[in-house]
């Protein structure tokens, strides 16, 4: 046996979804407009790594020697509290690639073994991206 609704039911049941469409619209405005966005990258100045960084934190990064394309070179970066951050490069002035290096703890620090891409249009400007969860720091420096 088949039931109809009347017109009062049909209305409140039209009049519900439109206050739940109302009500799902709202909170996804209130998300949006109330999540953390990531904060902006930190432009961190060094003029010798090898020599040793210093970061905000108050970590060091260190490479062991001056970085030339398509040879190893060691990165070390002393230890704070929390997970180690990841490292990419980029060229400044062109896209390289995906260029993402884990850091391994070792000693009181982290440490990774670099390889940098060789650049076909003989650049040597690179920027080096250490990213955390909550903040993002930014090393420019030249290869050789």
């Amino acid at each position: 046996m088949k039931t109809k609704l009347t017109r009062q039911q049909l209305a409140l049941i039209a009049v519900l979804l439109i206050a739940f469409a109302l009500l799902k619209g709202g909170l996804i405005w209130w998300y949006l407009n109330h999540k953390q966005q990531p904060a902006a990258p930190i432009t961190v100045s060094c003029s010798n790594l090898q020599a040793g960084c210093p970061l905000p934190d108050g970590s060091l990064l260190q490479l062991d020697r001056a970085p030339q394309a398509a040879k190893p070179f060691g990165l070390s970066l002393s230890r704070h509290a929390g997970e180690p951050p990841a490292i990419e490069f980029a060229m400044r002035d062109m896209d390289m690639g995906f260029n993402r290096y884990q850091l391994l703890p070792q000693g009181d620090g982290w440490r990774a073994s670099i390889t940098l891409p060789v650049c076909v249009s003989g650049s040597r400007q690179w920027r080096m991206a250490l990213k955390y969860p909550d903040k993002t720091w930014l090393i420019d420096f030249d290869s050789q």
